[in-house]
């Protein structure tokens, strides 16, 4: 039997209207007592902003700006400590030193260098002072492109420097501007123009900006960087200049620069000019006995620091020099002396250079040295990155990079996380397999302690005719584009075309975008800023090409054809950039 259940059927009674009448405007009441309480000082307070615009697009904006958000306490950075894996004692690094020509067995230095940020290293120099521009060598520019319009590149001057020098290494001999070869660029302020032999009608400008170029057939060169003309007569130099040289950030008028070889002249030295007179105030390095190796060469660029009135270079010989200038500097009456001493020299070895006979890795230092507070981080040629303690020559750790280096490292802060970067490659040489081919990686690394934080594996390259990898120095991002860094790969064996520009996320290591240049490139590209903080990448290739870049996005916005294999580094001021080329020539572009 089948049964259904009937519910009894409830009634509303009126008295539950009233009970919900009566929650609804008690609810209305906080509702409107919070909002009054909202436009007060509560601290929960938010301000909105409106978009009023019309929807042709006239109208107003509510300016009123939103709660600025906290700016983050920075983290305070420690010193270098190295890890266990990093150990100088893993690459089998012995040292030796010697003070004033006599052996030491231990160091402390009787005076303190202690390099701040980047910015602060030439503060007194308008313009661009040594090799990427500062102790951390990040940044071969000064100041900004302004408003980039047209985004385009024009050709203002071009400027012939014939000549050339007799190798002392090998047939043939050096001309042009060659590998690494970035000019220098100063606006002196007017006192300093007025004691220095700048020709008459160059000192009368007012603002004049000038740019030093020491070039491979041994002159040093002084040009005006509106129109190229000369401002004052060249230095002969006797020597083949392939690096690039330094102008003192105090804004004393010395030039500190090395020869790449020796020639007819003797042994390659180590220069320090007055840029009074041009005269050579000291030499020093020239066939140093102390040295372990037997090719004697200045590739990298000086750092001074101000404070301390000392010198410290890092050589190709393999010995790190280091000694107080005891400047005299006495601007109303137009003279400058220099008197070295407290004169350290520092060599080494490791297991890789020991071994193997001839065919044993170089000893030595191409690039050049970055310092921060007290250490020196440095990539020789044997595959090892450094850091050194400059009080006490203490190697803090050291790094396997595998090959040769002659890119010079970039050093990074990261305030917010309490963190210091290295970025670097190397180029194709020791590694490379029995096809001349070598795998070329790129490296981020924690400059603390040594360790690897990311390693891309980079590209093939090869080591045919002329070595490839990354013989550059990157280029890395700022502004609107301080998420990336710009790295050049030479002689790409998967490129037909063997040159290689890359976007990197500094975080990731992904690539953000690849662009192939016409050729290959020994020329560090260089970034320029426009007043918004938008970046433009530009590079230089070895079939004389240039070429303007978006940053962001590695689209080509425009390129000229020069003339000449460039294999020199490009220097920036504001909207111009100079670079020579190996076809004895010195351009000087802008960037619209």
């Amino acid at each position: 039997m089948n049964y259904t259940s009937k519910k009894r059927q409830r009634r509303i009674q009126p008295r539950f209207f009233v009970f919900l009448a009566a929650i609804i405007a008690v609810a209305v009441l906080i509702v409107v007592a919070v909002k009054l309480l909202g436009d007060g000082s509560s601290p929960h307070h938010i301000d909105i902003v409106q978009n009023t615009a019309t929807p042709d697009g006239t109208g107003s904006l509510n300016t009123t700006e939103p709660s600025a958000a906290p700016t983050p306490t920075p983290i305070p950075i420690s010193d270098p400590t190295g890890a266990e894996s990093t150990r100088p004692s893993i690459m089998g690094l012995r040292f030796d030193m010697n003070l004033d020509g006599n052996d030491i067995e231990s160091y402390r230095s009787p005076f303190d260098t202690v390099f701040g940020d980047a910015s602060e290293y030439a503060s007194s120099v308008k313009g661009v002072t040594t090799f990427r521009g500062n102790n951390f060598r990040d940044d071969a520019t000064y100041g900004t492109a302004g408003v980039v319009a047209e985004k385009k590149l024009e050709l203002v001057w071009t400027k012939d420097i014939p000549g050339s020098i007799a190798k002392g290494s090998a047939s043939g001999a050096w001309f042009g501007c060659g590998w690494t070869g970035q000019p220098l660029i100063a606006q002196w302020d007017k006192d300093t123009v007025n004691i220095m032999n700048i020709f008459p009608e160059k000192k009368s400008k007012e603002g004049l900006t000038e740019i030093i170029y020491a070039t491979e057939n041994s002159y040093i060169y002084f040009l005006d960087l509106d129109d190229g003309s000369f401002t004052r007569n060249h230095i002969n130099g006797k020597w083949a200049f392939k690096g690039s040289g330094a102008i003192d950030p105090r804004g004393y008028p010395l030039l500190y620069v090395g020869a790449g070889d020796s020639g007819p002249n003797g042994a390659a030295p180590n220069l320090i000019f007055s840029l009074i007179d041009g005269s050579v105030l000291y030499s020093y390095g020239a066939g140093d006995s102390y040295a372990l190796r037997g090719f004697k060469a200045y590739d990298g660029a000086t750092l001074v620091h101000a404070e301390s009135d000392s010198v410290t270079y890092a050589s190709e010989s393999g010995i790190i020099y280091r000694f107080k200038l005891n400047t005299v500097y006495d601007k109303q009456a137009g003279t400058i002396s220099i008197n070295p001493s407290n004169i350290l020299k520092w060599r080494y070895t490791t297991e890789r250079t020991r071994s193997g006979g001839s065919s044993s890795y170089w000893l030595g230092f191409e690039s050049s040295p970055v310092m921060w507070r007290h250490y020196m981080y440095v990539a020789d040629n044997a595959g090892n990155l450094f850091c050194i303690d400059m009080h006490t020559m203490e190697t803090i750790w050291m790094q396997d990079v595998l090959d040769d280096t002659n890119n010079t490292p970039i050093f990074e802060i990261n305030e917010d996380k309490g963190e210091c970067y290295i970025y670097i490659g190397t180029s194709a040489h020791w590694t490379v397999d029995g096809n001349n081919i070598a795998n070329i990686p790129f490296w981020k690394i924690n400059a603390l302690t040594g360790e690897i934080i990311w390693k891309d594996e980079g590209y093939r390259c090869t080591r045919d005719n002329v070595s490839g990898g990354v013989q550059t120095t990157s280029a890395l991002g700022k502004n609107n584009v301080s998420d990336l860094i710009f790295v050049s790969y030479a002689m790409t064996v998967d490129t037909p075309t063997r040159g290689t520009l890359v976007a990197y996320d500094k975080t990731t290591a992904e690539k953000k975008w690849v662009f192939n240049l016409d050729r290959y490139s020994y020329s560090s590209p260089i970034v320029l800023y426009d007043d918004s903080g938008d970046g433009y990448v530009v590079t230089f290739d070895s079939s004389g090409k240039m070429y303007l870049i978006d940053a962001r996005n590695g689209i080509l916005l425009d390129s000229l054809q020069l003339e000449g294999n460039f294999e020199a580094s490009p220097a920036a001021f504001n909207n111009m950039i100079v670079i020579g080329t190996r076809a004895s020539k010195i351009y000087g572009i802008r960037l619209k």
